[in-house]
């Protein structure tokens, strides 16, 4: 698609990821899932109808804030499980990277290394990662941001949407990054920094 980049102008989107079609997907579905429409996907990728095909290769397009609401709601109420990703469970980097593997971006699989790696956030906006360090020294948490000052996470009693500004968070809170859409895991090392106190 050599003139997508106009053509998301021309839709009021801002981005597009490469997704391989899977069995029971449908436009509609497509749409729905990552909050866009049968129409601009269509015209993304030149289809005439609304036939797609196992395997297939489609550009899915953006709207410039996807609704991180939307895409965590699936995964509320699933129960911890340390390593997971999905399948039984999340740990809290396993909920992090399902819901932006959603978006096709792939990010580091530990929260240390994602708060190393992503660049710094200065002001909080819905899908960007807040960090903590409960043991005191380490970064050993992540959560993501949706507003209002409220942020989703995998703690112990399973994923659940919490304010950042009890005190436990405020304690803990060591900064806060972005995600690019279409960040690989391959960028330049952010600059290590604390953010001080997460924002109220």
């Amino acid at each position: 698609m050599r003139r997508l980049p106009g053509l998301l102008v021309a839709l009021g989107l801002a981005y597009a990821f490469g997704y391989l079609v899977e069995p029971g997907d449908t436009l509609y579905s497509l749409a729905r899932r990552f909050g866009t429409t049968v129409a601009a996907i269509k015209a993304a990728n030149g289809l005439e109808d609304d036939l797609i095909q196992v395997g297939q290769r489609l550009e899915i397009p953006l709207p410039a804030r996807p609704d991180f609401y939307a895409l965590v709601r699936p995964y509320l109420g699933a129960p911890y499980r340390y390593g997971g990703t999905g399948e039984g469970g999340f740990d809290c980097s396993g909920l992090v990277l399902r819901v932006y593997r959603e978006l096709g971006v792939r990010l580091p699989r530990t929260s240390a290394e994602m708060f190393r790696t992503l660049p710094p956030a200065p002001t909080l906006e819905p899908g960007d990662l807040v960090f903590f360090s409960f043991s005191g020294t380490a970064i050993d948490h992540v959560g993501l941001y949706l507003e209002d000052g409220r942020f989703v996470h995998a703690s112990n009693r399973g994923v659940v949407i919490e304010k950042l500004d009890l005190p436990w968070y405020q304690r803990a809170f060591r900064g806060a990054r972005r995600v690019p859409l279409g960040y690989d895991g391959t960028n330049e090392r952010a600059q290590d920094h604390s953010l001080g106190t997460a924002p109220r």
